[in-house]
């Protein structure tokens, strides 16, 4: 249950990007450590890992709380932790996730374009995954992967899954990447 809700703590990421990012870019903060000598790489660098960790926890968490409920009260696992590869896919399947919101609030560097966007992507993406495109969706969206993990296991193979998730981290890093490179910091 708490694998198939994820996607509903999906607004808490988008709201913790617009603020972790475009808070930056409206108090300069951003500029100042340019200014003092750090490389754009660098700050970026620092900025995605310190974002991830935040994302990871507040997604992951619910999972993990539910996993020790139902083993002390239900004496059942809802998840198999001894499964590696489900493991991986869900923790690359999130990492994905969390890459759309962080690369629009680099794209719009300003705290409400960064909220209502991704809000909006949101539910195009929802709209997605309970329209006629369906099949299609759950195979290259993150969070319609989740959902498939949730409802079916695993139905395809996880290298499948883990490319597509990873081709998504890469392709929003970059793009976000480029953006804060080539952006005006004054």
């Amino acid at each position: 249950a708490s694998l198939y809700n994820t996607p509903l703590l999906y607004f808490l990421i988008i709201v913790f990007s617009a603020l972790f990012v475009g808070n930056d870019f409206a108090e300069k903060t951003l500029h100042q450590y340019v200014s003092a000598g750090h490389k754009r790489g660098q700050i970026f660098f620092a900025k995605m890992v310190v974002y991830q960790i935040a994302c990871q926890i507040i997604l992951i968490l619910p999972i993990l709380f539910h996993e020790v409920f139902g083993e002390i009260y239900l004496k059942e696992s809802i998840v198999d932790i001894c499964n590696t590869e489900l493991i991986v896919v869900i923790g690359v399947a999130i990492t994905a996730m969390c890459m759309l919101p962080i690369f629009f609030a680099f794209l719009f560097q300003d705290i409400g374009k960064s909220l209502v966007v991704p809000m909006l992507m949101f539910l195009v993406m929802i709209f997605l995954l309970n329209g006629k495109q369906v099949e299609y969706a759950t195979k290259i969206l993150p969070m319609g992967q989740l959902r498939l993990v949730a409802l079916q296991g695993m139905p395809w193979e996880s290298m499948d899954l883990i490319g597509i998730d990873l081709l998504w981290i890469f392709i929003l890093y970059l793009g976000a990447y480029y953006v804060f490179k080539r952006s005006n910091l004054q």
